[in-house]
């Protein structure tokens, strides 16, 4: 796979460079979406719609103590993009790969938690924080950053 279009992200000296790209929030969006959707139908068997919430993703960052990690005056959104950029990276530095991110996320969730809304926004926010955090701690063992 030809990845020089995010070569720079990809080789980033520290963590705040991987949470700051816009690159690499864009891809994760949709890997989230992907990884979030594969739990929801495939594991789970539950239809409907299928995105991320932008505020679940901002809490996962509080629950994995990222949220300091890209500044203070961010707006949620961007927290929310930071969230999804650490998504991407982990899955292009083959830290994790969609499998492992998937059975990850299903390991946290459980069939109750998409019976209502707000269960779920906060079981998903929980979920996706776990993983962001464990995704922080292998790139931790393997020493990416300074």
């Amino acid at each position: 796979m030809n990845l020089e279009f995010i070569e720079e992200e990809i080789n980033a000296k520290s963590l705040r460079d991987v949470l700051n790209s816009k690159k690499l929030a864009r891809l994760g969006d949709l890997i989230g979406n992907f990884i979030y959707s594969c739990v929801r139908i495939g594991k789970k068997d539950i239809s409907g719609s299928i995105r991320v919430w932008d505020s679940s993703l901002t809490k996962a960052m509080e629950i994995a103590n990222l949220r300091k990690a890209i500044g203070r005056k961010v707006k949620p959104d961007e927290v929310s993009d930071a969230a999804e950029a650490l998504l991407a990276y982990a899955y292009f530095t083959k830290v994790l790969t969609l499998d492992e991110m998937v059975e990850y996320l299903s390991d946290r969730l459980n069939t109750e938690d998409f019976e209502f809304y707000k269960i779920e926004k906060d079981a998903c926010a929980q979920a996706f924080g776990e993983l962001l955090s464990y995704i922080t701690v292998n790139i931790a063992k393997e020493r990416r950053f300074e």
